[in-house]
């Protein structure tokens, strides 16, 4: 980490007046904070420093969100896990670093615009697979709405103008069931799935691999307002995870501190895991 990057992360870090503006012009100007290298818990992780999700890692590179906590509780050494939605690749490189040299990671990210810093992110780590496709029910091309805030890029525009000026980039969608079926995809054991939004779309793509008793693991975001641009509501992702006969999911939120048996569909916000009725014993160590 060059001097000058040293300087951003301890001047964004301290909060001082300024720090987001700074960093943001210099970024623009500067190619040398297009593909910063951040040392996290995982590994090393290169950020372009334009987007303000890497700036956010560059001043706090430890997560805050719990959802590292759930992945290391729920995920084994040998796992296959899906990380959907890799964005900048920070849990794709815990996911690697847990799943080991046995476990195999398979990253989706379609923002074409996140791939130079990605890749150089996933080069060196010989269990991760990246597939730089959309997911959801259905094949086909689509627009993903990308604002400058590329962590809240989707395949509809829900931002509102808050994420900044939003554009559009063709992508590649496909259907989780047709990968797998057709072998493209191993099997996973555990999904991570945070694409604002679309989280619905993707589950009715899988529904045949998410309809068994041995079904994944599967953590993803409640975000009320993203789920709204796709005319559900949040408590639709439950309804459809808990119309499926087989797996029986429950539902926890995860915290900082643990998870928590989901107690109403309204919740706001948050990071949910949903557990197949198998696999319950696997909650013991996280509850609180």
């Amino acid at each position: 980490m060059s001097l000058l990057t040293k300087f951003l992360a301890v001047y964004s870090r301290k909060g001082l007046r300024g720090s987001y503006r700074v960093t943001k012009f210099l970024s623009h100007r500067l190619k040398s904070l297009q593909c910063v290298p951040i040392q996290t818990e995982s590994g090393t992780l290169y950020a372009d420093l334009r987007i303000s999700s890497s700036r956010g890692i560059l001043a706090n590179p430890k997560s805050e969100t719990g959802e590292d906590q759930v992945m290391r509780n729920f995920v084994k050494n040998g796992d296959v896990v899906f990380d959907i939605g890799a964005h900048l690749g920070y849990y794709t490189l815990l996911l690697s670093k847990v799943v080991g040299e046995k476990g195999k990671v398979i990253a989706f990210e379609p923002n074409p615009e996140l791939l130079p810093s990605l890749k150089m992110t996933l080069e060196s780590l010989p269990n991760v697979e990246l597939f730089t496709i959309a997911l959801s029910d259905r094949k086909g091309e689509i627009n993903l709405f990308v604002p400058e805030d590329a962590s809240m890029a989707s395949l509809t525009d829900w931002t509102g103008g808050i994420a900044g000026k939003v554009h559009t980039i063709k992508c590649e969608m496909h259907r989780l069931d047709d990968l797998l079926t057709e072998g493209k995809l191993p099997i996973p054991e555990f999904i991570k799935c945070d694409v604002e939004g679309a989280e619905l779309s993707i589950f009715k793509g899988a529904i045949k691999h998410l309809n068994q008793v041995s079904a994944p693991i599967v953590l993803f975001e409640i975000n009320p307002l993203a789920a709204a641009a796709f005319g559900k509501t949040t408590a639709d992702y439950f309804d459809f995870l808990e119309s499926l006969e087989y797996p029986k999911y429950k539902f926890f939120e995860v915290s900082l501190d643990g998870i928590r048996e989901l107690k109403s569909k309204e919740i706001e916000y948050a990071n949910v895991v949903a557990v197949p009725e198998a696999k319950l014993h696997l909650c013991q160590g996280g509850l609180r």
